[in-house]
């Protein structure tokens, strides 16, 4: 916003306060100074001037010579301008004054000059020669006593036009700051900032009634409307201070009724809008367009308008986009004699959905999105018509409204130790009171400990903490003055429990040769539906306005994107890869509200391999499912939950919830003690779904909810233990069992029938099927871990202890034979 010196000064004193220290001041409060712009009269040395003899140029047929009084002092100018008379007081411009030039705009030096043999002391000038606009119609020298009465002669034209160099700010407001959008608003941080009272108190003027009805049929967007009806008005040019304020804040003058409106806004941050009142039938409502609806506004473009341009309307026909820009069917021109003066509240936040609508953004606009002083509505209104009917000669007919245009009350208490603690600065109370009370902030009461503020209107959308005036205090007072001081930190930084258990997933995953990826949370449906996941479409968060289908839902699973990638690897030549992908699943479980999402978010693992093993050992041996296990083990293991850790294989539902998984080579996962419901799976890619996708090699996948993972892992501190001075010995033990006997099973017999003071491990090591072994059952082979920590173990003692593990698998495993 640019905003004169002068305008400011009006409201508060400024004598004495150079424009740079003004603006060094405002920029450290919060309000950027991007510059100061020394504005001054596109001329010099101008005096009026009198005509009282206008000849014929002898060497000329369309020149004059024209001789001018001056107070007593005569002049004979060579002119050529048609609207001259005798009596008329001109502006004149002698050899040395400085004026533009009509054709290129530039400034130039007026020298002796002789026209067509005659001698020309200097010369009349037009308005666009001084750099003045829209001060008269006609085209010519500009006639000075058609616009003032009692025009001194030889008197400067600076001082008869009340001219001087003007001192502009070019502010930037924040995105927060409505009153910052103000010359009253900015004057009022001057006031604090150098501790001067504002000059300013709201207006108030008897109100009656208008014969005039408004609606708000959306009062979503709209909160309080109101119009004022004013009759009988003259259209003319505004006042010459009026046309100066405004274009020093970067409007063009247009006539009185328009200026005064701009004006008004300019000063108190309140957009309003003058329709003609006879082109109204006495009604305005405020309403949304229907999709499709259309206005041609000021401009003479027609906008196709959508269910979010809010709407000033009447009972048959939309006149304006409300708080944005008028309508063309209902402006004021030269024939327009009564108005109806809209003052109102949009709404910040559909006001820029309506503006976007139709794509453009105005000065009125710009503030209604900040959000305006609701209370400073009625007081702008008052100081309009208080304006139109000195500089309009506007009949006052009344005014209707409706809606409410109070805020309610915001109280804050201000602790002063609460200032010391988060500025690290003692600022006596006393300042902190004159402060907040000359930002307009109301003191309700205070005690040596605290003080009760009331916010003021125009700051109740930004302040409503105590914090918040803690920020009010400090930045009057000054950041500057807030000494550096390094934190005593007495704890270093640590890594969190969260973080150690994440980057021991990573790190297991990356030894067991996963590379890692990173998929977008956005899927849609064609990439569900190919990988068969079911999508829960009551939990489901939609993207209202998606770029693509194929991201148009936040993913409730990994997987699918995971199985894409390989998809993709895959038929770009790539046969042999391990991928894994740590990332966060979504889930709607309530509506949204200001204090909750209503989504929950779930971290997810989820990996695959594919291909031959990676390994020189193995040479092309292919994975299976019993390596994808293994490597979750190993996981497991490492989280420290490897006894707690249940595979069982797929039930019925299992089945049916995991239809792209093998129903035979596939298992869920649980944790034992944590909860019923298993944390993921782990297994073979459906073969139909392999096929599908032309895969000529098994893939095995697994998902698995690492929220619950890590909520299960018992955070250990690392304690010294002593190596084993005496070392473990190891035995095989085979034999056959039924075909649907589990690893698990056979484990927890082990451990069962073993003395626990030697007895350290025993893990399956083969499994086979097929020639000599009966059908129907399976040989495994199990290799067991003994050591005793006090002595060494002695043949007879490992003999029996292995002897007792073979005696209680046959006793308790049904059709157990050993090998």
């Amino acid at each position: 916003m640019q905003v004169s010196y002068e305008w400011l000064n009006e409201f508060v004193d400024l004598v004495g306060i150079t424009p740079e220290e003004i603006a060094h001041n405002l920029t450290m409060s919060g309000l950027e100074v991007e510059e100061i712009e020394h504005k001054k009269p596109s001329f010099s040395n101008i005096r009026t001037a009198k005509i009282i003899k206008i000849d014929n140029h002898p060497n000329a047929d369309k020149l004059h010579l024209v001789t001018l009084d001056l107070g007593g002092v005569e002049k004979r100018v060579v002119c050529g301008a048609q609207n001259i008379e005798v009596g008329q007081i001109i502006p004149y411009a002698s050899v040395g004054s400085k004026v533009l030039d009509r054709k290129t705009g530039e400034q130039f030096e007026l020298t002796p000059a002789v026209i067509r043999g005659v001698e020309s002391q200097g010369m009349l000038c037009s308005q666009d020669e001084l750099g003045l606009s829209n001060m008269q119609e006609e085209d010519g020298i500009l006639i000075l006593n058609r616009l003032f009465d009692n025009v001194e002669l030889n008197q400067s034209l600076e001082k008869l036009l009340n001219l001087s160099d003007e001192i502009i700010f070019h502010t930037a407001p924040t995105a927060n700051r409505g009153d910052q959008m103000s010359v009253i608003g900015i004057a009022r941080e001057l006031s604090a900032l150098f501790n001067r009272p504002l000059k300013f108190e709201k207006l108030n003027i008897e109100d009656k009634k208008a014969d005039f009805e408004v609606e708000i049929k959306a009062p979503d967007a709209c909160k309080f409307y109101s119009v004022a009806v004013l009759k009988n008005l003259e259209i003319k040019p505004s006042p010459d201070f009026i046309q100066r304020r405004i274009t020093a804040c970067g409007m063009r003058p247009i006539n009185n009724i328009v200026d005064i409106t701009n004006y008004v806004m300019l000063e108190y941050g309140t957009p309003q809008h003058a329709f003609d009142y006879d082109k109204l039938n006495g009604y305005l409502s405020v309403r949304y367009a229907q999709e499709g609806e259309k206005l041609t506004t000021i401009d003479e473009v027609e906008r196709k308008l959508t269910s979010q341009s809010v709407l000033i309307a009447t009972k048959d026909t939309p006149v304006c986009l409300g708080g944005v820009f008028g309508g063309m069917n209902s402006e004021i021109d030269d024939n327009t004699k009564n108005i109806a003066l809209e003052g109102a509240y949009f709404t910040s936040h559909t006001n820029r959905k309506s503006a976007r609508s139709v794509g453009y953004r105005s000065d009125a606009s710009s503030r209604f999105e900040r959000g305006i002083d609701i209370e400073m509505v009625m007081p702008a209104l008052y100081r309009s018509i208080e304006l139109l009917q000195k500089y309009a000669n506007a009949e006052f007919c009344g005014i209707s409204k409706t809606g409410n245009d109070q805020n309610e009350n915001v109280e804050i208490t201000l602790r002063n130790s609460e200032i010391k603690r988060i500025m690290g600065i003692e600022i006596e109370q006393a300042r902190s009171i004159e402060i907040l009370e000359n930002l307009g902030f109301e003191l309700l009461g205070k005690n040596e400990l605290a003080a009760k503020f009331k916010v003021p209107s125009y700051r109740v959308d930004d302040v409503y903490r105590e914090i918040d005036l803690i920020e009010e205090i400090s930045r009057i007072d000054g950041f500057d003055k807030v000494t550096p001081q390094i934190p005593n930190i007495s704890q270093g930084a640590q890594i969190s429990f969260d973080t150690r258990c994440i980057k021991t997933i990573n790190e297991t995953m990356l030894s067991y040769g996963f590379d890692e990826i990173i998929t977008s949370s956005l899927v849609g449906n064609n990439l569900c539906n190919t990988y068969l996941q079911p999508l829960d479409e009551v939990c489901a968060i939609k993207v209202q306005n998606p770029h693509s289908e194929d991201y148009s839902t936040l993913r409730q699973a990994l997987y699918p994107s995971l199985l894409d990638v390989v998809k993709n690897n895959y038929d770009n030549g790539q046969k042999n890869f391990r991928f894994y992908e740590i990332g966060k699943t979504y889930f709607r479980i309530q509506e949204a509200s200001e204090d909750n999402s209503g989504a929950k978010e779930i971290r997810k693992l989820s990996g695959c391999i594919f291909g031959n093993k990676q390994n020189a050992l193995y040479k092309k041996e292919q994975n299976d499912f019993y390596t994808i296990k293994g490597v979750l083990e190993a996981l497991f293991e490492k989280l420290g939950l490897s006894k707690r850790i249940v595979f069982a294989p797929f039930n019925e539902n299992d089945i049916k919830n995991y239809e792209f998984m093998h129903p035979a080579q596939s298992a869920t996962i649980s944790i034992l003690g944590k909860n019923k419901e298993p944390i993921g799976f782990v297994g073979k890619l459906h073969p139909i779904l392999s096929d599908k996708l032309k895969f000529n090699q098994a893939l095995y996948v697994f998902e698995i909810n690492i929220e619950e993972v890590i909520s299960s892992v018992a955070p250990s501190v690392s304690k010294f233990k002593k190596l084993p001075v005496f070392g473990a010995v190891q035995r095989d033990i085979a034999f056959v069992v039924e075909k649907t006997v589990t690893n698990d099973e056979i484990n927890k017999v082990i451990k069962k029938c073993a003395d626990k003071n030697i007895f350290k491990s025993s893990k399956v090591f083969d499994i086979y099927e097929g020639e000599n072994i009966e059908q129907g059952k399976k040989s495994m082979a199990y290799r067991i871990t003994l050591q005793n920590e006090n002595q060494t173990l002695t043949d007879e003692t490992i003999q029996a202890e292995i002897n007792k593990i073979k005696l209680g698998l046959e006793k308790n495993i049904i059709g157990l034979t050993l090998r």
